[in-house]
C-alpha cells in the first residue's frame, strides 16, 4: 500500500475500504473544553471509531491535564501545534494510522453514533471522495459575473464541509504537500475556507463530487435573527464567495462538481414489520 503515501492518483484506492480498521477522528480545537469533552464522550459510542486525535491549536495555554479528560475506552492523543492555523486540521499526522479520518469541529456534538457509523460505511464505498453531513453549493451570479457561495437548502451540492466529514488520509498529505501553496497560504492568512480548499483539491484530482449523507440540515446558528449576527453572516458569505473565485482562478478552472445525490440507509424511516433498521438513530430534517 506504499502508493497511498506518494504523489499518485488516488483512484487506485480499493473499490471498497475494509470496515475492520475503522476511522480516526481528528478534532481541531482551541479552548472550547466543555464542548470538546462532550464531543469526545459521544464519538466513542461509534463502533468503528479506532482513535481520537485532538489537535490543540492554542499556543497561549496548554490543553487540560489528563486527569480532567473523560474516561473512554478508545485511544486518545493530543497534539499541540506551533501556530494557530486552520491548515493544522489537514496535516498528515503519523498518529493517523487508519486510512479513513473523520475531520470534525469541536462543537459538532449533535451527530449520533448511527449517523457517524453510516457516514463511515458510505465512505467505505467511496474512499476517494469527501463524505459528510453539512453540504454547500457554488453558483454563478449573472449579476456580478462571479462565483457565489450558496448555503441554502437545495437538491444540488458541490461541497461537503469538513466540519463533519470523512475522507482518506491521503488528502491531508495532498493538502499539505501538493495543493497549490498560495491556496494554503491564503487559508492560513485569512483564517477561513480550509474546507472549500479541500473540496477544490479532491474535485480537481478525482473529477468527482463529494457525497452528502443523511438529511440532517442544521449544524450551527439555526436562527440567527439579530442584526449583528446577520451582518457577520453577510461578511462570512462574502468572504466564502471570494474564496471560491480565488481558488478557481488558481486552478485555472472551476474544479467543483455539482451533483444531485444524497446517501441514506436503505430502510430509512420505514415503519411496520420487516428487516430491523441498521441505523435507527438518524435524524430527520
Amino acid at each position: 500500500m506504499d502508493h497511498l503515501y506518494g504523489p499518485v492518483n488516488p483512484l487506485f484506492l480499493p473499490v471498497t475500504a475494509p470496515k475492520s480498521l475503522g476511522f480516526t477522528a481528528v478534532i481541531l480545537t482551541y479552548d472550547r473544553v466543555d464542548s470538546l469533552f462532550s464531543l469526545v464522550t459521544k464519538l466513542v459510542r461509534t463502533p468503528s471509531l479506532a482513535k481520537i486525535l485532538v489537535v490543540w491549536n492554542n499556543q497561549k495555554k496548554p490543553p487540560p491535564p489528563s486527569s480532567e479528560w473523560p474516561v473512554i475506552n478508545k485511544p486518545l492523543k493530543v497534539i499541540r501545534t506551533k501556530e494557530n492555523k486552520l491548515s493544522n486540521r489537514f496535516f498528515p499526522y503519523d498518529e493517523i494510522e487508519t486510512e479513513c479520518q473523520l475531520t470534525i469541529d469541536d462543537d459538532i456534538v449533535m451527530l449520533t453514533p448511527d449517523e457517524l457509523e453510516f457516514g463511515f460505511d458510505v465512505w467505505r464505498e467511496f474512499p476517494d471522495r469527501i463524505v459528510g453531513f453539512p453540504s454547500r453549493l457554488h453558483v454563478w451570479d449573472n449579476t456580478t459575473n462571479s462565483w457565489r457561495y450558496h448555503s441554502e437548502w437545495t437538491n444540488q451540492i458541490s461541497m461537503v464541509l469538513t466540519g463533519a466529514a470523512f475522507h482518506h488520509k491521503i488528502w491531508s498529505w495532498y493538502y499539505t504537500y501538493k495543493m497549490p501553496g498560495e491556496i494554503r497560504q491564503w487559508v492560513d492568512d485569512n483564517f477561513n475556507c480550509e474546507d472549500i480548499a479541500m473540496n477544490f483539491l479532491v474535485a480537481n484530482v478525482t473529477k468527482k463530487p463529494p457525497i452528502k449523507v443523511t438529511p440532517r440540515k442544521k449544524f450551527k446558528c439555526p436562527e440567527c435573527t439579530n442584526t449583528e449576527m446577520l451582518s457577520a453572516d453577510a461578511r462570512h458569505m462574502s468572504q466564502r464567495s471570494a474564496c471560491i473565485a480565488r481558488f478557481a482562478a488558481v486552478y485555472g478552472h472551476m474544479a467543483l462538481q455539482p451533483v444531485e445525490f444524497r446517501a441514506d440507509p436503505l430502510q430509512y424511516r420505514e415503519v411496520g414489520p420487516g428487516v430491523p433498521h441498521a441505523y435507527p438513530d438518524i435524524g430527520a430534517l
